[in-house]
């Protein structure tokens, strides 16, 4: 299985260069958390916004400067330079989920199944999509790039396919614990840890495809 290696690679960088997903685990602890009499309401709509982002898109670009350049650049640059094309390409791979959510006031039957299978449908055609977001710096050609590197090399990217499915379908098989239910120690564990593993494997599958990318699947120097 050749896209292993690319795997174990992934993993070896996020071993040596760890404090960014530090940083985001301590973050995200705090949307977690019990909730208290002093915790605003809307707290836990701005947070998981802010994750997604500003903290991800950050963290993305961070190991994309390691893969590529063997630098770190700073946050302020990374955002200067990624952030309008993560966002924009964000919200058209999240578009057909909008709008299924939005129809899905007139079939309220099948609203959750529909929006659950595009979901999972989305994460696994767009495993190239975001990597090649930050190497491009591109919007609308990342998205079709993305798909068509899918296509293309579907055998081999099986193995990123499951580990981006995994947590996704994990939730759905134990009712998608999406946040706390009340202020137990137990339901905080439980749901946190689920998060930190959804993370590790989205930003696993993220540096490997990078990795993918750079050396088998294009000539970086065509395209910088």
């Amino acid at each position: 299985m050749e896209a292993k290696k690319y795997l174990i690679s992934a993993v070896y960088v996020l071993k040596e260069n760890n404090f960014p997903l530090l940083i985001l685990a301590v973050i995200g602890g705090l949307f977690f958390m019990p909730s208290s009499a002093d915790k605003p309401s809307d707290f836990n709509f701005f947070l998981p916004m802010i994750l997604l982002f500003i903290v991800y898109p950050l963290i993305y670009g961070r190991y994309t400067e390691i893969i590529i350049n063997n630098r770190q650049i700073s946050y302020l640059k990374i955002f200067s330079t990624h952030w309008f094309n993560y966002f924009v390409v964000s919200i058209i791979v999240a578009s057909p989920i909008l709008v299924a959510t939005f129809f899905g006031i007139f079939f309220k039957e099948y609203a959750i199944d529909i929006r659950n299978i595009l979901s999972l449908s989305i994460n696994a055609l767009t495993i190239y999509v975001i990597p090649l977001v930050f190497l491009l710096k591109k919007r609308l050609s990342s998205v079709s790039l993305g798909i068509k590197c899918l296509l293309g090399n579907f055998n081999f990217s099986i193995p990123l396919i499951l580990l981006t499915l995994f947590p996704s379908v994990l939730a759905l098989a134990i009712q998608n614990p999406s946040g706390p239910s009340d202020n137990s120690l137990t339901t905080f564990l439980f749901n946190y840890s689920f998060w930190l593993l959804n993370i590790l494997l989205d930003f696993v599958v993220f540096i490997a495809a990078t990795l993918i990318l750079k050396e088998k699947l294009l000539n970086i120097n065509n395209y910088l």
